[in-house]
C-alpha cells in the first residue's frame, strides 16, 4: 500500500546533467524522485502521460529583491507564501531573500522574519546579503548612507537572528576588514560573492584565497577589465573556481556580451540570476527601494534619477534568452539555471534530475516557456 505523494510522470523529455533522455519517465515519492526511466513505463501504477514536455530541475534564484509588490526590506513573514507562489510560474523552487545595503536594525528584521518564514515556505532557502559591505565608487542602487566596513560582529548577530539562515554575501573585498570576515563566513558555510566593488584582480585573488566563491551580477557594478588594470570582471574570467552570477534581461549585460562572457566562463560556473525588484509580477509603475524612487521603464527599473535600479526579468525568460543566445545544449542549460546555483549554496539535495533528489522540477513546452512547476512532488503551477 502506497503512503504519502505518489506520482509517475511519462512521456517526457528528461534533462539530466550529463545527457538529456529523449523520451523517459519519472517516479515521485515522498517528496523524492525515486526513479528516472527511459522508454515507456511499465509499472502497476497510473502513470501522467506529459506529451513530450522537457523535464528540467527547477530553477533556483539567489538574486532578487522581491515579487507581487512585496519587498523582502518590509516583507512579513506572511508576504512570503505570496512571493513564493509567484515564483512558481517562472519555474523557480528555491530562491534566498535579498537584502538591500541599509541599517543594522533592518536588516535584523529581515532575519526574523526569513527565520520564521522558512517552517511554511520550503523554496526560501535563507538570505543573500547585498551590502551593506560594498564600495560607493560602485553603489549601483544602493543607499550610500548605510554602506560600512564589514563586521564580524554584525555577521554573528545575523546568524543569530535568522536562526544560521544567511547563506550568501555580496561585498567588496577590498574594504577594511573583509579578507578576515570572508575567512570568518566561510568557516560558517556562507557564500561571499565580490560585488558593489572596485576591487583588483590582485585584490579579487586574495579574497579567493580567504574563501571568495562568486562574483555578484557580473559585469554590473564592479570594476572592469582592462589590459593594464584588470578588475572584478577580469578576475570572473580568469579564476575557474569562482561562480559568475549574470542578469540576462539584455538590459544590464548587452548581447554581444553576455555571449562573449558564456564563451570565456562556460556552463559549469555560469549562473542565471534575475536581481527583480518588487515590481515583478506586479502592475507597478512607480515604487521605492528602500526610500529611493523608481520608475518601470523600457522592461527594466531605473532610479529616477537615471541609474539602472534592478530588473523585472523571470527566470524563464532569462532561460529563453540564453538559449537564443549562446544556443547551449539542455544539459548545460539546465546547470546554469539551477545545478551551479545548488553547487555554489552546497546543496545536496536538489538542483539536478536524479534519483534520490527532491522532486522539484520544471515541465517546459518546446519553446521553454513553463507548462507546470512541481515542488516537492506536488504541482503547485499549472499554466492554463
Amino acid at each position: 500500500m502506497l503512503v504519502g505523494i505518489f506520482m509517475v510522470l511519462s512521456n517526457l523529455k528528461i534533462v539530466l546533467t550529463d545527457k538529456v533522455i529523449e523520451s523517459g519517465y519519472l517516479v515521485i515519492e515522498n517528496e523524492k524522485i525515486v526513479k528516472v526511466g527511459e522508454g515507456a513505463y511499465s509499472g502497476k501504477e497510473k502513470a501522467i502521460d506529459q506529451k513530450g514536455l522537457i523535464a528540467f530541475p527547477g530553477f533556483i534564484d539567489v538574486h532578487f529583491h522581491g515579487s507581487v509588490g512585496i519587498d523582502f526590506m518590509d516583507a512579513k513573514v506572511s508576504d512570503y507564501s505570496r512571493i513564493s507562489s509567484s515564483l512558481y510560474e517562472e519555474g523557480i523552487t528555491s530562491y534566498l531573500a535579498t537584502t538591500l545595503t541599509s541599517d543594522h536594525a533592518s536588516l535584523l528584521n529581515v532575519c526574523r522574519n526569513v527565520k520564521e518564514a522558512k517552517k511554511t515556505n520550503p523554496s526560501l532557502l535563507g538570505i543573500h546579503f547585498e551590502g551593506p559591505y560594498i564600495s560607493a565608487n560602485h553603489k549601483g542602487a544602493q543607499n550610500e548612507a548605510f554602506i560600512r566596513n564589514p563586521s564580524i560582529d554584525e555577521l554573528k548577530q545575523y546568524i543569530l537572528e535568522s536562526g544560521n539562515n544567511v547563506r550568501y554575501i555580496s561585498l567588496a573585498p577590498e574594504k577594511e576588514g573583509a579578507l578576515e570576515f570572508i575567512k570568518f563566513a566561510s568557516k560558517q558555510g556562507i557564500v561571499t560573492s565580490a560585488g558593489h566593488t572596485d576591487a583588483s584582480f590582485k585584490e579579487v585573488e586574495e579574497a579567493i584565497k580567504a574563501g571568495l566563491t562568486n562574483t555578484t551580477h557580473t559585469h554590473n557594478a564592479m570594476s572592469g577589465h582592462h589590459h593594464r588594470k584588470p578588475g572584478v570582471v577580469s578576475a570572473a574570467f580568469y579564476f575557474d573556481n569562482l561562480f559568475t552570477e549574470f542578469i540576462v534581461d539584455k538590459i544590464h549585460v548587452c548581447p554581444e556580451s553576455l555571449k562573449m562572457s558564456y564563451k570565456i566562463i562556460g556552463p559549469d560556473r555560469f549562473m542565471i540570476i534575475t536581481d527583480a525588484l518588487k515590481a515583478k509580477h506586479s502592475d507597478l509603475q512607480e515604487f521605492t527601494l528602500f526610500g529611493l524612487p523608481c520608475i518601470r521603464k523600457d522592461g527594466a527599473a531605473y532610479l529616477t534619477s537615471g541609474p539602472l535600479a534592478g530588473s523585472l526579468l523571470t527566470l524563464d525568460q532569462g532561460v529563453r534568452n540564453m538559449y537564443e543566445l549562446v544556443k547551449p545544449s539542455l544539459s548545460d542549460l539546465a546547470k546554469i539555471s539551477s545545478y551551479n546555483a545548488s553547487k555554489c549554496l552546497h546543496l545536496t539535495d536538489r538542483g539536478e534530475i536524479k534519483e534520490g533528489k527532491l522532486a522539484d522540477l520544471v515541465l517546459l513546452d518546446k519553446d521553454l516557456y513553463v507548462n507546470k512547476t512541481i515542488k516537492l512532488g506536488k504541482v503547485v503551477y499549472e499554466r492554463k
